[in-house]
């Protein structure tokens, strides 16, 4: 039997730990858990639409096939967590610490990365069309084959990364960190400068295979 939200929020009005609490198949749409520690918590198939998780401890988490779209990740910590299959459209992550966080086959558009650590993180087939990528920290990370169409890199530092087969269609890169990077055919950016991407342009000749 799943445990309840009214469970859950009475665990937390009476202090009780969450930490490695396994929430599968919850239903917690909406749920306060601001300032939490839910490291090492497991929510596979969850739903969690627009829950508040600012400043919460998830670190080491396990997350698949769930729904957290919209949910509020502001200053949370999410390093070494594991996202598989999430829903996390419009979810903000400002300024989350995303350290080893292993985001795959997620659809994270149109959400807000703004400031957050994702150095050495796996984004892999993962869906972030419109997503806000500002002054986050994507260094040495793989990126590989992974949707980042019209989203926004400004100030982003992504040196050392992998980006082979990303799709970077009307992406906007502004004064970005991009030492070493891996990508096919030519960079779409230009340090230092505002420049718009035609994809055409730097498609290698392999670059659906």
């Amino acid at each position: 039997m799943e445990i309840t939200k009214e469970q859950i929020e009475q665990m937390i009005k009476e202090g009780k730990s969450l930490k490695d609490i396994d929430l599968s198949f919850a239903e917690l749409d909406g749920i306060d858990f601001s300032g939490q520690d839910l490291s090492g918590a497991v929510f596979t198939g969850a739903e969690i639409r627009n829950a508040n998780f600012e400043g919460a401890n998830l670190e080491g988490a396990f997350i698949a096939d769930a729904d957290l779209s919209g949910a509020n990740f502001k200053n949370a910590n999410l390093s070494r967590a594991i996202l598989q299959r999430v829903n996390l459209r419009g979810a903000n992550f400002e300024n989350a610490n995303m350290f080893k966080v292993q985001l795959m086959v997620c659809d994270a558009s149109g959400a807000n990365f703004t400031g957050a650590d994702m150095r050495q993180s796996r984004l892999e087939k993962s869906r972030f069309r419109r997503a806000k990528m500002d002054r986050a920290n994507i260094s040495q990370s793989n990126l590989r084959a992974t949707d980042f169409q019209e989203a926004s890199f400004i100030e982003t530092d992504f040196s050392y990364s992998d980006l082979r087969k990303s799709q970077l269609q009307k992406a906007w890169f502004e004064n970005v960190k991009a030492e070493q990077v891996m990508v096919y055919g030519k960079k779409p950016w230009l340090e230092g400068t505002k420049a718009e991407l035609d994809i055409e342009q730097i498609k290698a000749p392999n670059w659906d295979d």
